[in-house]
């Protein structure tokens, strides 16, 4: 809440008040007082460090480090705008002009043996700086090569130390430190990692930061994310109905990401009917403000997956004729949207198996379990029943879906089964098939966790050399499963 005038006016005021005999009220009189204490301290504060600057202090380098991490937060700001806005040649320019400011005043730091650094200044800096080891460790070793010969460097471990320590400080920082570990943590692919271990981690930064800002649309977006990867789907709906509620307060209302996220979190919920009603408001928007959306495509497909979960084919077809129009090719999030579309549409059979698979590719279906995962299956014998599956494609992606609704009710070999069916009709698939290259990643992963490395090896890279649909996520996927089973098989030697 801000006050119509500062705090000088405000003990400007209570003086004058004081002197004309004025009376106050109590409050005022608290108020009054406090201010001019608050002033005095701070007057002898600046004092103490003009005296320390005489006598050879710190205040003169204490300023100028601060003006560093000012310009260091500035140069990251703007190149981080410059790459959304697809100017990379500027942007990474200015990235790595940020990374040196950082690294250089993360020496100072690190030389601090008298603890002169001010303890804000030091913390900003461990923040930036962690920000950067985090996210460099997580770029292809190709890449990590070029990076390190322009001054980019590495530390996983290092990084998110920085960045918790500035989480658990309290600090101006703090919550920026909390957004970053929680990307990192969410949002960050795990590949064959323990993905409970990475959301342990995510519980505590949430549970800080949402007893702290009770009504902060962030982090209940992110503990939104939280819930729907544990597959606590109720609570996920819970989380981010909060989250769009309090985003509703600001002058401009609740972001187009935010209320796309919440039909995203109602179609999960297999509220079908409802999710629909809240795609369409997010297109109404869209259209209306002629803005540009990264998830435009999905946003139609979603759509179109309600209409052919309550019935209404013709309609959901009509919706995926227009993907190819309206997807925005500009972004990764949105690249397959219209191949998938375009197979559905050459081929109506697919159609019911669309509702599925927004969920699987979403990644959704991988963090069902339990009933939800029991009712997803009636749902898909549902909307199947008396449909003709006899296709090769059509069959093979039934039995992919099939068998990850076994692997997320635990019923591992029942899984296998439906997969093994998909592979021994290899031959019939098409070369651009999406159903082989992602039933061999599920046997990979599932073998994988089994214990069994040799087998899941083979699996992943039979499957990571097929061409399938092109999907870049999980091409991604394929390349980081390789490196940790290369790695798991050699330090089992």
């Amino acid at each position: 809440v801000m006050s119509d005038s500062s705090d000088e006016e405000d003990e400007d005021i209570a003086h004058a008040a004081q002197s004309d005999g004025a009376e106050l009220s109590d409050k005022d009189k608290a108020k009054a007082k406090e201010l001019i204490a608050t002033k005095k301290k701070e007057s002898e504060a600046i004092k103490e460090r003009i005296r320390e600057a005489k006598n050879g202090g710190t205040l003169e380098s204490a300023w100028k480090l601060e003006c560093d991490v000012i310009y260091a937060d500035a140069l990251l700001v703007r190149s981080l705008i410059q790459l959304f806005m697809n100017s990379y040649l500027k942007g990474g320019i200015n990235l790595r002009k940020a990374w040196g400011c950082y690294y250089a005043l993360m020496q100072t730091v690190e030389k601090d043996a008298g603890k002169s650094v001010p303890e804000e200044l030091r913390l900003n800096i461990m923040c930036g700086t962690g920000t950067f080891y985090t996210y460099t460790s997580l770029a292809p070793g190709s890449l990590m090569k070029l990076l390190s010969a322009i001054g980019f460097i590495s530390d996983k471990e290092l990084g998110e130390q920085y960045l918790t320590e500035v989480f658990k400080s309290n600090s101006i920082r703090a919550p920026y430190a909390a957004l970053v570990l929680c990307t990192y943590y969410l949002f960050l692919p795990t590949g064959l990692g323990n993905v409970d271990d990475t959301l342990s981690k995510a519980k505590v930064v949430l549970d800080a930061m949402n007893a702290r800002f009770p009504d902060n649309t962030h982090f209940l977006g992110y503990l939104n994310f939280y819930h729907r990867k544990r597959g606590e789907v109720k609570e996920a709906v819970q989380a981010i109905v909060r989250a769009n509620a309090n985003a509703e307060k600001a002058k401009d209302g609740s972001p187009l990401l935010l209320r796309y996220l919440y039909a995203d979190t109602l179609y999960m919920n297999l509220q079908f009917e409802d999710a629909k009603q809240k795609y369409i408001e997010v297109l109404d928007s869209i259209v209306k403000e002629k803005v540009t959306f990264g998830y435009t495509g999905q946003v139609v497909m979603n759509l179109a997956a309600c209409y052919m979960m309550t019935g209404d084919d013709a309609t959901a077809m009509q919706w995926l004729k227009k993907v190819g129009s309206m997807y925005n090719p500009k972004s990764k999030q949105d690249a397959n949207s219209p191949k998938f579309s375009a197979k559905v549409v050459s081929e109506p059979r697919l159609l019911p198996l669309l509702g599925v698979y927004m969920l699987y590719i979403n990644r959704d279906l991988a963090h069902m379990h339990g009933d939800h995962v029991d009712h997803l299956r009636k749902e898909l014998f549902r909307v199947c029943e008396g449909r003709d599956m006899s296709p090769p494609e059509v069959t093979g992606m039934f039995q992919l879906f099939h068998g990850v609704m076994y692997k997320a009710a635990g019923q591992k070999d029942e899984a296998v089964a439906e997969w093994q069916k998909t592979v021994s009709n290899e031959k019939k698939l098409s070369s651009d098939s999406m159903v082989l290259p992602y039933t061999y990643y599920e046997m990979g992963e599932l073998e994988f966790r089994r214990g069994n490395h040799a087998l899941a090896k083979t699996l992943l890279e039979k499957g990571s050399q097929l061409k399938g649909d092109g999907h870049e996520t999980l091409a991604n996927r394929y390349s980081i499963a390789l490196k940790q089973i290369k790695r798991a098989m050699k330090e089992a030697k």
